[in-house]
């Protein structure tokens, strides 16, 4: 069979009549406009291609391919079958398909009329949360999965019932509100910041962005900013994960003037400047609220010894150690995450301004004392000393996925996560930073005609005392969080569950039984939820949604966002890559580039193996693994966004320029 050649065809590309990992139902369409035939399938990187994923049940089809998906469903009734691969280009409007296959991969079955039901309801519940709120400024509501407290990153896309309800008490219900309000913002509650759309975390982006708002700013100014930032998102949806970097103003800083703010009069320019910077001012006082954070996780080190010595119950304990560790831990957490940041966006605006320049804000960062060198250098002396338990008391609560009962904390996985031999491993040491006192000068005479309530050497101090308390924070109320665990692993020894089954119970459950005696036992109530519970798990991987909604067409088909992805260091590195859920020995990712799609604190056994790059799929430029390698100096591409990340999954060798933004697959 002899084909006629079409050449630069207006669009080409592949079809994959269902979806190629679970068998759902959803049309899957690469394509793109470059006018060659093989790009989409060469299997090389292509920046122009494009990904539209429609829910086959749906039927608002994009106009450009309804043609299209009128003959797939022909050609599917040919051949009796409903999962195929197929090629195709449109030129002058007529469809020329140049092979059909069957697609590989699995056939089982989906329940695609319940799908159709979940997506109706979704619809539904989006169209209700797009109403106007009382107090809250805004026409209307956008949904992202990356835009703060980043649930895809920390949780996962799809996570389980314990990562999600354990997420939202202690984060996202109302602490992360109240810690804001607390700070001088806008107060936002009761509204909750994660919204769970069928088993998938969302934020809720217009309550977040009102939560940015100083607390004393005028309705109307308020109202126009809020408008201005949802118009925006609405034509750019790639600033969907870099709300408070390239969105919204959350903090005075000596770029903002250059920000072009058309939708304020100058008096409105003027007034809202002011309410950042005495927003602003009031954060860097130390006795104000740094100071205080810091003290309240001290609290917390103590209660969770003290917990831990009663004779309470099993779920007892948990329900204070859930308590403690909302009001002593992530909230003062949240604080001195807020002084991390707004220090930093402070000291990236001096490098913008030419106060500073890339080599001192690089010297800032390496001379901090985080938390991923001291565990790498506590497990080399406990290895050099032939005494490991001195790394285990300090360290051994933290776990890969902190929200994740079934993930082996460093405790129980010490042999799989690190290293055994200490050649293995380098000593990491904080390196000196200085600056030149003609610099402090200038930038102490700037911060005065700016009525910045702070000496720069001041703000130095400011600066790295909060980063370094940020992931000191984080590594105590994780104490807190593993105490949890173990309380419920032991009672679920008690009532002879398997503790990974846990993964899929909400943990009000467990809060609720502490007041409530139900007729049943708890066993039986906890079988019941994890085997409901479970069964939505595994459906809702079925489901596909975008990154960012911004309609209700969304849930009938969605193109997948091209976002710009965060480099880390100025350096270039030509490298293998390791994709980390195929990793079997951790011995073999020594100077590789690994391939992750979240990755928070419980990560950093990583580092301890030298490995050469990182690139995530989800987190921002201030998230826990940029921080990580900007520290360490490891090229790193970080929140690389769905569509990106999937067409390099597969690759064996990469090149990374840092410096220039760039990346190729080069095998």
């Amino acid at each position: 069979m002899i084909q006629n050649l079409i050449s630069r065809p207006d669009i080409s590309g592949v079809i994959f009549t269902k979806d190629k990992n679970t068998n759902s139902n959803y049309y899957e369409i690469s394509y793109d406009y470059s006018k060659k035939t093989d790009l989409v399938t060469s299997g090389s990187f292509n920046s122009s291609l494009k990904k539209l994923v429609i829910h086959r049940s749906s039927k608002k089809i994009p106009i450009k391919f309804i043609k299209l998906i009128r003959y797939i469903k022909i050609i599917e009734k040919n051949f009796s079958n409903e999962r195929l691969d197929l090629e195709f280009c449109i030129k002058n409007k007529s469809i020329y398909i140049f092979q059909c296959r069957p697609l590989s991969g699995p056939k089982k079955k989906v329940n695609n009329t319940y799908l159709d039901d979940v997506v109706v309801n979704l619809k539904k519940k989006y169209l209700k949360l797009q109403k106007k709120i009382p107090y809250i400024n805004g026409h209307t509501t956008y949904l992202s999965n990356m835009s703060d407290w980043n649930p895809a990153e920390i949780i996962g896309s799809k996570p389980t019932k314990m990562s999600i309800s354990l997420y939202s008490f202690l984060i996202t219900n109302d602490i992360w509100a109240e810690q804001r309000a607390n700070y001088g913002y806008k107060d936002v509650r009761p509204n909750r910041l994660m919204m769970d759309m069928s088993g998938i975390p969302y934020i809720d982006l217009r309550i977040d962005l009102n939560s940015f708002l100083p607390a004393d700013l005028d309705n109307k100014i308020s109202e126009k900013i809020i408008s201005n930032c949802l118009n925006t998102i609405k034509k750019k949806p790639a600033l969907h994960d870099k709300i408070e970097f390239q969105l919204i103003e959350t903090c005075f800083s000596f770029n903002l003037n250059n920000k072009a703010f058309k939708f304020l009069n100058n008096k409105e320019k003027k007034i809202y400047n002011e309410k950042l910077k005495n927003l602003t001012n009031n954060i860097l006082n130390s006795k104000n609220y740094l100071n205080t954070d810091i003290k309240k996780l001290e609290i917390l080190q103590k209660k969770i010894e003290e917990i831990k010595k009663t004779k309470l119950s099993y779920i007892q304990k948990i329900f204070y150690l859930l308590n403690y560790c909302k009001r002593l831990g992530t909230l003062p957490f949240a604080g001195i995450a807020r002084c991390a940041f707004v220090s930093t966006k402070i000291l990236n605006s001096l490098e913008e301004s030419g106060y500073l320049n890339s080599y001192d804000i690089k010297n800032f960062f390496l001379s901090i004392n985080t938390v991923t060198k001291l565990i790498n250098n506590t497990f080399y002396y406990s290895l050099k000393k032939k005494n490991i338990n001195n790394f285990i008391k300090q360290y051994g609560h933290l776990r890969p996925s902190l929200y994740s009962i079934s993930k082996q904390n460093y405790k129980d996985g010490l042999n799989v996560y690190f290293p055994k031999n200490i050649s293995d491993i380098k000593l990491k040491k904080n390196k000196s930073f200085r600056i030149q006192k003609i610099k402090i000068n200038k930038i102490n005479n700037l911060f005065k005609k700016n009525k910045i309530q702070i000496e720069f050497l001041d703000l130095l101090r400011f600066s790295k005392k909060s980063i370094e308390q940020r992931e000191l924070s984080k590594l105590i109320f994780s104490k807190a969080i593993n105490e949890i665990f173990e309380n419920l692993k032991r009672l679920s020894k008690e009532i002879k569950i398997d503790h990974k089954e846990l993964e899929h119970i909400n943990i009000n459950t467990i809060i609720n039984s502490i007041n409530e005696l139900d007729q049943d036992k708890l066993k039986q109530i906890l079988i019941r939820e994890i085997k409901e519970n479970k069964k939505k798990y595994y459906f809702t991987k079925n489901l596909k949604l975008p990154e960012l909604i911004r309609s209700s067409n969304d849930f009938d088909f969605y193109d997948e966002i091209n976002v710009n992805e965060n480099y880390i260091t100025n350096k270039s590195i030509v490298s293998e890559v390791v994709n980390f859920e195929k990793i079997k020995n951790f011995k073999l990712i020594k100077n590789k580039t690994i391939l992750i799609e979240n990755a928070d604190p419980g990560y950093d056994f990583l580092f301890s193996h030298r490995i050469k790059g990182l690139i995530t799929k989800f987190g921002g430029s201030n998230s826990h693994m940029a921080i990580r390698c900007l520290e360490l100096e490891i090229p790193a591409i970080i929140g690389m966004g769905e569509k990106k990340f999937n067409d390099i999954k597969e690759a064996k060798k990469i090149f990374i320029d840092c410096k220039n933004s760039n990346y190729k697959v080069l095998l």
